[in-house]
C-alpha cells in the first residue's frame, strides 16, 4: 500500500511539474546545480561505481535519463552527498531535479534533431539494410541493433517534446550547450 501511495504521489509530482511551464529562472537554475554536481563528482569515484550498476542489456529511455541516473545513485554510496549538493543549490527534492533535467534534456535533444529527422530515419535504414544482407558478423550486428534501438528511442522520445519546452530551451541554448558539450 505504502508503494502504491509513493507511485501515486510521484506521478503527481511529475505531472505538476509538467503542467508549469519551463523558464529561463529554471533552466539556469538547473544548470547551475548539474555544474556543481560535475565538479563534486570529478573528485569521486560515483562516475564509475555507476557504470559497473547500469543494466547495459537495457535501453536508454531518452526521456527520463536524469530520472533514471538519480534511480541508480539512490543506491550508491555517493547518494547523500548528491542530494545534498542539490539541496544548497535549491533543489530540496532530487527527484525535482532530476525531473527538470529530464525535461529540459528532452527537449535539447529534440532541437538538436530538428530538421534531421528524416535523414536520421534513413541513415537508420541504411544500418538496418547492412545488417540483413550477410556479410556482417553476428558480433556485430548484436552491436548496430543495439544503435539502431538507441536511435529509435531518442527520435520517438524528441518527438514527444512539448513546443513550449523548446522554445524556452532554444533561448537558452548558449548556456546548456556549454554544458552539454564543454570540449566543443
Amino acid at each position: 500500500m505504502r508503494q502504491l501511495l509513493s507511485l501515486i504521489i510521484l506521478c503527481f509530482s511529475a505531472t505538476l511539474i509538467h503542467a508549469q511551464d519551463l523558464t529561463d529562472a529554471d533552466i539556469k537554475k538547473w544548470v547551475t546545480a548539474q555544474q556543481a554536481i560535475t565538479t563534486w563528482a570529478k573528485t569521486t569515484d560515483i562516475d564509475e561505481e555507476l557504470d559497473a550498476d547500469k543494466a547495459s542489456d537495457k535501453p536508454t529511455d531518452y526521456s527520463r535519463i536524469f530520472s533514471q541516473m538519480m534511480e541508480r545513485t539512490a543506491k550508491s554510496k555517493h547518494y547523500d552527498k548528491l542530494v545534498e549538493i542539490l539541496d544548497d543549490n535549491g533543489y530540496s527534492d532530487p527527484e525535482k531535479w532530476s525531473a527538470m533535467g529530464d525535461r529540459i534534456m528532452l527537449a535539447y535533444m529534440s532541437n538538436e534533431m530538428e530538421g534531421q529527422e528524416a535523414q536520421l530515419k534513413q541513415q537508420m535504414q541504411g544500418m538496418r539494410a547492412m545488417m540483413n544482407n550477410g556479410q556482417i558478423p553476428e558480433a556485430q550486428k548484436a552491436m548496430m541493433e543495439q544503435v539502431l534501438q538507441e536511435g529509435t528511442n531518442a527520435l520517438e522520445a524528441a518527438a514527444k517534446a512539448p513546443a513550449s519546452d523548446k522554445k524556452v530551451v532554444k533561448r537558452n541554448e548558449a548556456l546548456l550547450t556549454n554544458f552539454m558539450k564543454p570540449d566543443e
